[in-house]
């Protein structure tokens, strides 16, 4: 069965919610502890990353850990997952699934992840 194409209305209201996220994500792009992000859309990519030359390892980063998080939801059938959080020595990632983008936030460990949920309208 085919799928259903949008209608207008709902490609305009995608596009007001896409514009008011990368809104929220420039200005949590300037607090302290913040490296940057990646949000993907189906069609494009918005990456802003305070290290430019670490752009594919972010990206690799930020791709690996949706899948693997998504594959251990499935494996142990705990439901739908609205964040994911991977924590190493010094840095964490916030990866999450808004719509139809993929989100990820790379941060110093000390940041707040909650508060970020919670300024993205996730909590």
């Amino acid at each position: 069965m085919p799928a259903k194409s949008k209608s207008k209305e709902e490609i305009k209201t995608e596009e007001e919610e896409i514009e008011t996220l990368q809104e929220t994500l420039q200005d949590i792009k300037t607090r302290e502890g913040i490296v940057g992000y990646i949000l993907r859309g189906s069609n494009s990519a918005s990456i802003d990353l305070k290290d430019p030359t670490k752009i594919i390892d972010y990206a690799i980063l930020s791709a690996t850990s949706l899948e693997a998080g998504q594959d251990i939801a499935n494996t142990f059938e705990v439901g739908k997952v609205d964040a994911i959080i991977m924590e190493g020595g010094d840095m964490k990632i916030l990866s999450m699934i808004i719509g139809d983008n993929r989100l990820s936030i790379f941060m110093e460990k000390n940041v707040d992840h909650e508060k970020l949920c919670k300024d993205l309208n996730l909590r």
